[in-house]
């Protein structure tokens, strides 16, 4: 395009007024991040966006700058030129992402130039991990106190690289040579020593062989996991004064059915450390020392640890240190102790041994002892933790136990959760013994603790899960019970005894099949969170449940079994007798045919009937089930997902309840949908119709619904928006239309007659015919900058041949006009 005729297409446009209105939106537009402020920061998220290179329309005020997951494969001194705010700097996942295979030149890594990064007087954070970087970057801004360069290919450290870091405050190198990497890590000495204020080191996945002299002495936190570390001597923390975390897991490893590439050291022997290695680690809160084969603890360790808080012993063989205990009396200030996976290989003891130095854990809040694994639990074994008055969750998952005295928790005043998951526990029918639903022993079971992916995230702990125990939405209602993934296939009267007080209570993978009654809780009168998911249950009795009058969320979704059965009663009676229910899980039971037509109840709020088959009840020739959902006069949300409806009959649609704010019919294969419908329903504030095979939506969407803000209509396969679909004032602020077949929008698709109230518009993975007709829709996003196009880079042309795969943005219509 010639200066010419750019300059005929200003004049114009002069008619308007708008040649320096489309440049300046175009530049919006064509800006491929979305920026936000926070706390006094201008937030440019530039991630996942396919970017090659900077973009140079960065705006001088950004000060956080996030290009994780792109292709940017070269740093030069003009890629962040003027942008002197930038205070962090995210480049993680940019070299990754090229196929290998198929480009030579990435096994060189990311390239920066020396000095690209100096100008940036106020950088703090810079982000550079998984970029296959060769060596730290030369010429770092004196100002950086954070650098990460955590999974590339660095093997040598000097004292060169740190040399201009006088202010870094964290450093973390961790996985740059780990699993298949045949080299040595080479720290030089020195090279640490004059990073001053430095505070967090890792070092964690690479084989360093012996922890790295001249440590600097604000250090708080070191990490050595992993690194081959075999000795640890009296000198190689005495200058460490101010650590308050020690990391050196996985060093001379426990190996046996590790899901990794594991060498233990020679003869499986234990990590070797001094009597004195920890003396001057007065300030030392966190010690992980999982994974080291340690066979002994000794107490000397532990002489000037006052304040340590939480150790990590998991995966070592310390059975017989957790029965004699004796470094546990130098530890009184502990909250957590994790002592999990120190199970005795071919060892399948009758009980748990724990020394009662335990009582001397007067802090103890948290005590992990999954995988001891051992058959049955007595109220006599947790004699030493009764008087721990701060204890408040109890961890004994994964033990292969078979019998409990579940009186044994009732002396514990504090407990909160009780965790007893992935064991044996089979049900009680007597007054003190369960019967022994699994003759097979655990030397025929191969135990597999740790999670046998492939892929390892480095910023999460390597040897235990740190989710929460129970998912928060149960707990947060009181005490909390798991007894999931057992053998509890029926409830006796006496099943729960020992814990009268539970609010929130876990019963999932049972294999349970019984017929409920209305007794099997009765001792549980105070449960509000039921989760009886994956079983078997038989829902025979409309007094199922009945002995819980505080019960507001059941969870009996994956009950399948009885429910395909036709012929046998399935009774949901039971729901209208639970009075403060607020919340029903019914998802995915297959369910197609009910003993009464409808579920009722005053107090439910929420109903997820996902993956059943509404598909059978609303047969067009069976008007029975047209009013199921009718009579629940409470209901703001409704899940419909995965129903296979191919159509909603329009009396049944309106025998939906009034009170509905939200209701999702996603993922079903809807090829129609009545919208005149909707002014039936005047609190509607979200559909999801996405995952589905519609092909039209109405011509005037606020005809029918004032109330609607957000519809989701992706992944169908509508090609053609009519015009005034928004007209009028409509309420809509969400509209999500990606993953259709559109080619074109004209703008008067979204014109309203006062100001639009669309703030979000998803348009992604649309086939769009990128020829001079979309300058009308271009027009329009040109005049609507507040309407926000998530990933606006990524709205792509199809058509024709020569604009395939651009990005609708970056097109030239000027030449149009």
């Amino acid at each position: 395009m010639t200066l010419h005729f750019l300059l005929l297409t200003c004049l114009f446009l002069l008619i308007s007024d708008s040649c320096e209105f489309f440049a300046e939106a175009n530049y919006s537009r064509s800006y491929p991040c979305d920026e936000t402020k926070r706390n006094g920061s201008v937030i440019a998220e530039c991630n996942n966006r396919r970017l090659h290179e900077v973009p140079q329309t960065v705006d001088k005020s950004v000060t956080e700058l996030d290009l994780s997951g792109n292709f940017i494969r070269r740093i030069t001194n003009e890629s962040f030129q003027g942008l002197q705010n930038l205070t962090k700097i995210n480049l993680n996942h940019n070299v990754k992402l090229w196929p290998q295979n198929e480009n030579p030149a990435v096994k060189n890594g990311m390239t920066i130039t020396d000095g690209a990064f100096l100008n940036l007087k106020n950088l703090r954070e810079l982000l550079l991990e998984d970029n296959q970087l060769q060596e730290v970057p030369a010429g770092l801004p004196k100002s950086l106190k954070e650098l990460s360069l955590i999974q590339n290919r660095i093997t040598v450290l000097t004292k060169k690289n740190t040399s201009g870091l006088r202010n870094l405050e964290s450093l973390y190198l961790g996985w740059n040579c780990y699993f298949a990497c045949n080299e040595t890590f080479a720290v030089e000495d020195g090279t640490f020593e004059n990073l001053t204020k430095l505070k967090v080191l890792s070092l964690s996945f690479n084989p360093l062989f012996h922890v790295p002299p001249k440590l600097p002495s604000l250090l708080t936190e070191l990490y050595l996991s992993n690194t081959k570390i075999k000795n640890i001597s009296q000198e190689d923390f005495k200058g460490l004064r101010n650590l308050k975390v020690l990391d050196l897991s996985g060093n001379c490893p426990r190996c046996f059915n590790a899901p990794f590439p594991c060498i233990p050291c020679k003869g499986g022997a234990s990590i070797q450390i001094h009597p004195l290695a920890f003396q001057t680690l007065t300030q030392l809160r966190y010690l992980n020392l999982s994974s080291t084969s340690l066979r002994k603890v000794p107490a000397t360790w532990f002489d000037n640890m006052h304040h340590l808080k939480v150790p990590h012993l998991e995966f070592n063989y310390l059975m017989d240190e957790i029965a004699s205990g004796e470094f546990l009396a130098k530890l009184p200030s502990l909250e957590i102790l994790d002592l999990s996976y120190n199970y005795e290989l071919k060892k399948y003891p009758q009980y748990i041994n724990i020394s009662q130095k335990f009582s001397k854990l007067t802090s103890l809040q948290i005590l992990h002892l999954r995988g001891y694994v051992f058959q049955e639990l007595r109220n006599e074994d947790f004699q030493p933790l009764r008087n721990l008055s701060n204890l408040m969750a109890i961890n004994l998952g994964v033990n292969f136990i078979k019998q409990i005295d579940f009186t044994v928790f009732q002396s514990f005043s504090n407990l909160k959760i009780i965790y007893l998951s992935e064991n044996r526990i089979s049900p009680l029918v007597s007054d003190t013994k369960q019967q022994n639903a699994n003759g097979s022993s655990f030397q025929r079971h191969i135990l597999k603790p740790r999670s046998a992916v492939t892929e390892f995230d480095p910023h999460s702990n390597f040897y235990h899960n740190t989710n929460p125990l129970i998912k928060p939405q149960c707990s947060n209602y009181g005490k909390a019970l798991d007894l999931s993934l057992n053998s509890i296939f029926f409830i006796g009267i006496k099943q729960f005894e020992g814990f009268r007080n539970i609010s929130c209570l876990n019963l999932s993978s049972n294999g349970n099949g019984q017929a409920l009654n209305g007794t099997e809780f009765s001792l549980l009168r105070g449960i509000k969170y039921l989760d009886l998911t994956n079983n078997r249950l038989d829902f025979d009795d409309d007094a199922a449940f009945s002995e819980l009058p505080l019960l507001e969320v059941l969870d009996l979704s994956y009950n399948a079994h009885y429910f395909r059965i036709a012929g046998v009663t399935h009774r949901l009676g039971f729901i209208q007798n639970l009075t403060q229910l607020k919340v029903l899980n019914l998802s995915y039971n297959s369910i197609f045919t009910l003993t009464e037509p409808y579920l009722k109840s005053m107090s439910l709020e929420e109903l997820v009937f996902s993956g059943n088959r509404l598909d059978l009840l609303w047969n067009a020739q069976d008007v029975r089930y047209w009013q199921i959902f009718k009579y629940l006069s409470n209901l703001t949300r409704l899940h419909l997902a995965s129903n296979n409806l191919q159509r909603i009959p329009d009396e049944a649609f309106l025998n939906l309840p009034r009170s509905l704010t939200e209701l999702y019919i996603n993922d079903n294969r809807l090829n129609f949908f009545n919208w005149s419908l909707l002014q039936q329903f005047p609190h509607l504030c979200l559909l999801d119709l996405s995952g589905n095979e519609l092909f039209f939506v109405t011509d005037s969407l606020s005809k029918f619904t004032s109330s609607l803000e957000t519809l989701l209509l992706g992944q169908n396969r509508i090609s053609h928006l009519p015009s005034g679909f928004l007209s009028e004032a409509s309420s809509l602020t969400h509209l999500d239309l990606s993953a259709n077949q559109l080619k074109m929008i004209n703008k008067s698709t979204f014109e309203t007659k006062t100001a639009t109230k669309l703030a979000i518009l998803e348009l992604g993975r649309n086939p769009f015919d990128c020829t001079c007709d979309i300058g009308d829709f271009r027009e329009w996003m040109d005049g609507n900058l507040n309407v926000t196009i998530p990933r606006l880079t990524d709205v792509i042309c199809a058509s024709p041949g020569d604009q395939q795969g651009k990005s609708i943005v970056s097109l030239e219509l000027t030449t149009c006009v």
